[in-house]
Parts: C-alpha cells; structure tokens; sequence
C-alpha cells in the first residue's frame, strides 16, 4: 500500500470500499441516508479503518457490520486520493467476488443488487467517478494493428479480454475507413469494447472511443467531446496529472519493463510505477515488457490490469483467460 502524506497538516482518513459481486456476477449499492452528506446518492459500502487495520481487514469487519457478510476473496481495485479543507481522505477500493452469508442491511439502508450495464442509471458521488470507471474496464487491455485484424479480435476475445485499442497508424483515408468498419462490425459481434488510436485519420471526429497518444493529449486543453470513453498513454507523472486535468476515463503506464520494440527506453520498473500510479485518481494498465505471469504483482502496485501489444498474441501464448 502506497503512502501519500496529507496536504497542509490535514487530517488522514482511510477508508475501504468493496465492491461486491454475487454468483450472477450483479453488483451491490447501497443509497446514503437522509441524514447523511449527499444524502440520496448511491454508494459502494465500506467503512473507515481503524488503528492497527489493513484496508481487508477494515473491509472484512465493515461489510460484517453493515450487510451481516464477510469477503472469502478480494482483489484491489484501484486507490483514489481526495483533499478536503480539514481531512484528506484515501479510498482502498476492492473488489469481493466472493463472499459467506446472506446480505442484510444491518443498518436499515437501502440496497440493490445490480448489472454493471445498469451503473450509468443511478447517482453516486462524485468521487466515485473513477471507480465506476475501474468497474468497467476488466482487467486486460489488448492492443492490436491493421494486420490480420479479424483473426487479432477473435483471439483476444477467446482470451477473455473485451477491451482493445486499435493502434493501426499511417493509414491512408480511404483504408482508415475501411479498417474501422471492420473493426465496427467484428466487435459488435464479438462483444468487445474499443477504442481507436488518435493518429489513425478520422479517429478524433468519429463517435466511437479515443486513446490518445501522449503527444496529442498533452496539447489538449480540455476532454475531447463526444466520446464515451477517452483513454491515453503515459510515460511520466506530467503526463499522468494531464490526464487525470482532462478527466480521462483510464490511461496506460509504459514502459514498465524492458521491450525489444522500444529497447533505448528506460524501465520504470515496478516500484517507480506503484509510486506514479498512487498519486493519480484514474485507472492505469500497465505496459511494456509485461508479462501474463505479472498480473498479480500488477495489481499489488496499483495497476487497473496488464495491456500490451504482443502480450495477447496466440504465437506468443496459448489462449487461456486470466481468473482474477
């Protein structure tokens, strides 16, 4: 757990929040009392630490306390940062997918069980931004090329990944066009979600998602506009903060190891990666020189998930899912 000093003497408050799913793989929210600040909204239940408590343990007694259950398997989700006047508060967001007893409000809160399809329905605090965004995303982020397109995207798909940015660059127009509605009709059958590199032409003007290179997003002033999702590569903590300025959804973090494809770039490495990513409130995959047997380390030091370009391949790695 990265620690990041207060601002201005302000008092630290910790405080755990699960996400927790059930065997439909629905989602519990629960609605803030009337009485509460931003009574009405929808929340994610957990609870403030204690003295001597981890963020599990915090979570464990909280999630006990409240809906009579207790978290059998956790994972982190993502860490958040927020500075108030008097209190800085961190969020220790974790993900329960899996969980002993039967949920009762213990407290006499409202409560439903969702599909992550319905979030969008609901009003929740907006701090919450990001980790609705987490929830989203999943855990793989695929990246893939114009070559042999249609055979990339059913791979990846057989792997589990639903998330891909298309990365095919100096397209001419015409074969630009072509590509995305390929692509268009692939992953609307596939299910996946994705997102079209800025430097591939018409990329910024068309509907669909954006990844912004580094360079077109650092000379953006604001979000790029009617975009459902907006995502961008980082390779510093300049960048980083840019993003979060612009209030993209997720970003990639490279390289975090050695590549042969960027071989005079120098690694982060993981510690340096841990410390970037605790200081920004938005999701980051990790990537470059990141391996499929580097997803839990991963996520111990922040990371959304692992994305990479030859990471997903079929020639590189039988097709297998990771099981979070």
């Amino acid at each position: 757990m990265q620690n990041i000093e207060p601002k201005g003497g302000a008092i630290r408050v910790n405080v755990a929040v699960g996400i927790i799913q059930d065997a439909q793989s629905r989602i519990l929210i629960a609605r803030r009392k009337a009485d509460a600040h931003l009574a009405g909204l929808w929340e994610f239940p957990g609870g403030k630490l204690e003295v001597g408590e981890s963020a599990v343990e915090a979570l464990s007694r909280e999630l006990f306390e409240e809906l009579n259950i207790k978290p059998i398997s956790t994972s982190p989700l993502i860490e958040l940062n927020f500075d108030y006047q008097e209190v800085s508060v961190r969020l220790h967001v974790y993900e329960v997918s899996r969980f002993s007893g039967e949920v009762i409000a213990q407290e006499r809160q409202d409560f439903k069980w969702i599909n992550e399809g319905e979030l969008d329905q609901y009003r929740f605090p907006e701090a919450n931004k990001a980790i609705l965004s987490a929830i989203k995303l999943g855990r793989q982020y695929a990246i893939i090329g114009s070559d042999n397109i249609k055979q990339d995207l059913h791979d990846i798909s057989a792997q589990g990944v639903d998330l891909v940015q298309i990365r095919a660059k100096h397209l001419n127009r015409q074969d630009a066009k072509n590509l995305m509605n390929t692509v268009k009709s692939e992953c609307a059958v596939l299910r996946l979600k994705y997102l079209l590199n800025s430097q591939i032409m018409g990329a910024q003007t068309s509907g669909v998602g954006l990844h912004l290179t580094s360079s077109d997003m650092m000379i953006l002033k604001r979000r790029p506009e009617g975009k459902r999702v907006v995502a961008a590569s980082c390779h510093n903590l300049q960048e980083l903060r840019q993003a979060e300025r612009l209030g993209l959804d997720f970003v990639v973090l490279s390289p975090v190891n050695k590549t042969v494809s960027h071989s005079e770039a120098n690694p982060l490495g993981w510690q340096q990666f841990s410390q970037w990513v605790a200081q920004i409130n938005l999701p980051v995959f990790a990537l470059g020189g990141v391996d499929k047997q580097d997803y839990d380390l991963a996520l111990s030091c922040g990371a959304q998930g692992i994305a990479g370009i030859s990471l997903f391949k079929v020639n590189k790695y039988k097709i297998n899912k990771i099981k979070p």
